[in-house]
């Protein structure tokens, strides 16, 4: 099957699904690169790659995390990427507080990595340079650039790389009676790997550390959760576009929410005409004929 990998016991062995199939499960995003190298159909060699290449596009922009804040083909990013020459690169955000559960992008050895939250102790997760700041403070929001030649030379670098284990709760079935088993805690291992697992594989990595109010909002957690969920995501966007808003010019009364469309802008840009305007009905504004419906 493509996509996925089996799913193994705790003691490494296969897990069966019926009695006559293996258990399998998705490979993690890192399974990306290959299904980029995939046959697109049964009859053709042709594949997102030779595509790719095939219509002269030598750059890519990817991010592999819900979020509303993303900046699709940020001109900046990419911008510095080429400008560096660099095969890959990685925007960040500044971590501040040591307990938040995200990766940091670092060097380990000689090496460009993303440590997981889990593998860092307490201790080097608290540690702090001489102006205050985290030590370990980039973390990674998984928004990346590639260009298409450096896409092609993974398939390379996969064979090189080690598979995550998630511990997971994993339906299976017992091999004397057949028997359907659902666990209801962790039972078995699923191997992953992930699209930072290619960090370790260049020596230029181009890093861009941005401002989280403005790109990132991750959407991670079921509605009314306390973080990264859909009511955080959505106060998050509008508190951008308000600041949008109220740079050029605009006013907003009290509670009045006012989203802007990407038509509109793209990050903030082109709104002079809301100048002197202020806004006293919630709503959307896709345009300058939109004002007379958000005013009073």
């Amino acid at each position: 099957m493509i996509g996925v990998l089996p799913a193994l016991s705790d003691d490494g062995k296969l897990l069966l699904n019926t009695p006559s199939s293996v258990s399998v499960a998705p490979d993690g995003n890192g399974g990306l690169y290959a299904a980029l190298r995939r046959p697109l159909t049964r009859d053709s060699p042709r594949t997102v790659i030779s595509d790719l290449k095939a219509n002269g596009i030598r750059y890519i922009h990817g991010y592999c995390v819900d979020n509303c804040l993303g900046k699709v083909a940020d001109p900046v990013f990419v911008g510095a990427c080429i400008e560096r020459n660099a095969p890959l690169g990685s925007k960040v955000v500044r971590k501040t507080d040591p307990s938040e559960s995200v990766g940091v992008l670092a060097v380990r050895g000689d090496k460009f990595s993303v440590v997981e939250y889990s593998e860092l102790s307490k201790e080097k997760s608290e540690m702090r340079t001489g102006d205050g700041q985290l030590a370990f403070r980039a973390a990674n929001i998984v928004n990346h650039f590639y260009t298409t030649d450096f896409l092609e030379s993974v398939e390379a670098m996969e064979k090189k790389m080690a598979f995550h284990i998630a511990r997971k709760k994993i339906p299976t079935v017992d091999l004397e009676t057949g028997a359907e088993i659902k666990p209801t805690s962790p039972n078995g291992m699923k191997l992953e790997l992930f699209v930072f697992d290619v960090f370790p594989f260049t020596n230029v990595l181009c890093v861009l550390e941005v401002d989280r109010a403005e790109e990132f909002s991750p959407l991670k957690n079921a509605p009314g959760s306390k973080t990264d969920c859909p009511e955080t995501s959505r106060k998050d966007l509008l508190a951008q576009q308000k600041r949008w808003l109220v740079a050029q010019g605009a006013e907003l009364a009290w509670g009045v929410e006012v989203e802007v469309v990407p038509e509109a802008s793209y990050g903030g840009e082109g709104l002079e005409w809301v100048r002197g305007v202020k806004f006293g009905k919630s709503g959307v504004l896709s345009g300058p004929d939109d004002i007379k419906n958000l005013v009073k």
